[in-house]
């Protein structure tokens, strides 16, 4: 099955990482690609901006190698796309 068609439950299972791990990112990822289309700034102004290629964040759009991307590197992008992010501990319950 080609990783498009995949959920992002099994990706992540088939790839051996933390289901919630790669649910958050894949979330994440969505916030960024709505924000950028939303500021009408492109994949290739955005890279510029973070000093990488447009391809990287054609990539990390695409969710190619999200498992090796990091929440550092994605709060770095919301934060060039004018987001602010918290992450906030709670009890289970």
């Amino acid at each position: 099955m080609a990783y498009k068609e995949m959920s992002v439950d099994e990706l992540a299972k088939s790839l051996g990482v933390d289901v919630d791990e790669a649910r958050e990112k894949h979330r994440l990822i969505e916030l960024i690609k709505k924000a950028r289309k939303n500021k009408h700034i492109s994949q290739a102004a955005l890279a510029k901006k973070l000093g990488v290629t447009q391809g990287r964040i054609a990539q990390i759009e695409s969710r190619i190698g999200t498992t090796k991307v990091t929440f550092e590197i994605l709060f770095g992008i919301l934060r060039h796309l004018g987001y602010e992010y918290r992450i906030v501990a709670k009890r289970a319950g």
